[in-house]
């Protein structure tokens, strides 16, 4: 008897598994192995797109950071013609000509480094014995840093 209730159980179990898996037709097999090759083309299409897509990232940070670079050095410039006015002398409504034209060479220099010629053109007209001119430079030197700062933002 106890041998009967174990080869019964034995052809359950094995029956169950049976049922589990069940074995594919050629059909079935064949179908599956073109629905992979499919999928490894399309996976191979998605992998060149990324590539592509990176490339395209990768060109647009050069690019940012060329215009991020252009922009720090206007703004450096800017910080370093700002500086040289007191501002004690700026709080009294005086222009602080004599400390810009000592910083003149800097300045132009400065300018040369990135390539305004026209901040050059600007700063070459100050001059200590000229203060309203050395003031209109100043502040046109200004204007065009800023709108060359807007334009590199855009």
């Amino acid at each position: 008897m106890l041998k009967k209730l174990l080869i019964g159980i034995m052809l359950g179990l094995s029956l169950l598994f049976a049922s589990c898996y069940p074995e594919l037709s050629v059909q079935q097999y064949d179908k599956l192995k073109q629905d992979l090759v499919a999928l490894d083309v399309r996976r191979a299409e998605l992998e060149l797109e990324i590539e592509s897509l990176n490339a395209e990232i990768a060109a647009l940070e050069a690019e940012h950071k060329a215009d991020n670079a252009d922009t720090r050095a206007y703004l450096n410039f800017l910080d370093k013609m700002i500086s040289t006015q007191s501002s004690a002398r700026i709080l009294t409504g005086q222009f602080d000509v004599e400390s810009l034209v000592n910083s003149k060479e800097t300045l132009v220099t400065m300018a040369k480094e990135f390539g305004a010629s026209e901040i050059g053109y600007y700063v070459g007209l100050m001059n200590s014995e000229n203060e309203s001119e050395t003031v209109s430079a100043y502040y046109k030197t200004v204007e065009y840093c800023i709108k060359e700062i807007k334009k590199n933002l855009q």
